[in-house]
């Protein structure tokens, strides 16, 4: 499939490598010596030095948001999730934000007890053969790559399981099959169910809610760590562009032909081996969902505006804020534990909602949406403590943003993986860097943690790669 793909600026990255010390040296300072950080702080705020970087592909963010929420979402703030939020994004126009895409979400699972089957059989998804071998999926403790589309998520062994504090939006072409494969652990289910009955479930629960205004259907699914899937209908302008990463390219998938073939049959790892990989093994290549529509985070109050400047000033992203009526107080508790919302103000709190919309993929000229979506919804409830959960996102032009994350002090290594990256030549070697604070530019202040790893349209796992001769 031959994609549109923003090229990096080769001139820039010649220029950049001359001024670069050698990867070991300079990253080797960077991991060992101790930086005070006032010194960090002193430096992302003192005399503008914070780099507000402007690409050929930006989208300025809107002054004041002109968003067209739907009835629904303007009468309890409950779907509030791209599906239903059309944006102030130029209109009229084929664009593309600087963010490609949102390849993958990476969650710690303590066992495979219920992943395989919930994520592969209940969501959808298809189990990557890349990471197939019986030593991860058999064996029920190594990593699992379940792949939807051109999207994934990673799941690697921890004694303790990670969770979003928000909501995973799913998009499928049609909801019949993922409602179908539910129903099937409904009988016996409620508030008289016996443990055995709520051992063999893979996911805690889940609900169907139906849009007054749209007839449209979401299914929210928590699984058995509580993180919350809505699963959504791709909606008819939703395929408008053909060449979107997340209609146009698919991951691999593990297939049954796979098992059979003379290649596998000859391998030293032996899936034929394994039943796990026979049972989930899929007979064609497309899976059910198709994509990873979006992430919604609970943020603390009065951060929207100052996160969504973030992206704005440091990626050159298409960035927007709507404001809506706050939600059910039992949607919207961080823990999912009605028992710990507030009461004083009934059903409802007075206080609006502000949303931070990071627009991701192409711009819908239509609509304004974007084909994915980072949110950040602000909540007065207690938000859990960050617990290593992390992103996915590729740009087009990686030394434009990783000099911009630099410039802003941002730039992070994570000791758990092996891509070191603290200089540009140590970002090109591994072809990604991380940082985890997102910032007011303004103070210099942390206002939400979140991983992200942030991967070149080069490296390897690039959907869409080309390769330069």
């Amino acid at each position: 499939v031959t994609l549109p793909i923003l090229a990096c600026n080769e001139t820039t990255e010649q220029h950049d490598d001359q001024r670069e010390l050698p990867f070991d040296m300079l990253d080797s300072i960077f991991l060992f010596l101790p930086v005070p950080s006032i010194l960090l702080h002193l430096y992302r705020i003192s005399n503008n030095s914070i780099v507000r970087r402007t690409t050929a592909h930006q989208v300025s963010p809107s002054s004041s948001s002109s968003l067209n929420v739907q009835s629904a979402l303007e009468k309890d703030g409950n779907a509030a999730t791209p599906s239903h939020i059309s944006t102030s994004f130029p209109l009229g126009k084929k664009q593309r934000s600087t963010l490609t895409l949102l390849e993958h979400i990476n969650l710690n699972v303590p066992n495979h007890n219920y992943i395989l089957d919930f994520y592969l059989h209940i969501l959808g998804m298809g189990i990557d053969p890349r990471h197939a071998i019986p030593k991860n999926v058999a064996s029920g403790y190594g990593m699992v790559w379940a792949n939807c589309g051109a999207t994934q998520f990673h799941l690697v062994f921890g004694e303790e399981a990670q969770v979003v504090p928000g909501r995973i939006g799913l998009s499928y072409d049609d909801l019949e099959g993922l409602k179908g494969r539910l129903k099937r652990y409904d009988q016996g289910a409620g508030e008289g169910e016996c443990e055995e009955v709520k051992k063999e479930r893979p996911f805690e629960s889940y609900s169907i809610d139906v849009d007054d205004h749209s007839k449209s259907e979401c299914v929210r699914i928590v699984d058995r760590y509580g993180n919350v899937f809505c699963c959504n209908r791709l909606s008819d302008n939703d395929d408008c562009d053909n060449d979107e990463l997340i209609r146009a390219v698919r991951q691999p998938v593990l297939t049954n032909t796979m098992l059979t073939s003379a290649d596998v049959q000859n391998n030293s790892n032996n899936y034929r081996s394994s039943s796990v990989l026979r049972q989930f093994a899929m007979q064609e290549t497309t899976t059910d969902c198709r994509a990873i529509q979006y992430v919604e985070f609970y943020v603390p109050p009065n951060t929207a505006a100052q996160i969504a400047d973030f992206y704005s000033s440091v990626f050159g992203a298409p960035t927007d804020i709507v404001t809506v009526p706050s939600p059910r107080n039992d949607d919207h508790d961080p823990d999912n534990n009605p028992a710990s919302s507030s009461s004083d103000t009934g059903d409802k709190n007075d206080t609006p909602t502000n949303i931070a919309i990071i627009g991701i993929g192409s711009i819908d000229p239509t609509t304004g949406k974007t084909s994915q979506s980072l949110l950040f919804r602000e909540t007065p409830l207690p938000i859990p403590p960050y617990d290593g959960h992390h992103i996915a996102l590729y740009v087009p032009d990686f030394s434009a943003a990783f000099h911009s994350c630099v410039d802003v002090g941002v730039v992070w290594v994570n000791p758990r993986y092996k891509d070191k990256a603290m200089t540009l030549n140590g970002a090109k070697r591994w072809k990604q860097f991380r940082f985890k604070d997102i910032l007011d530019l303004e103070t210099g202040r942390i206002v939400f943690e979140l991983e992200h790893e942030v991967r070149s349209v080069e490296h390897g796992g690039w959907t869409g790669l080309v390769r330069r001769k």
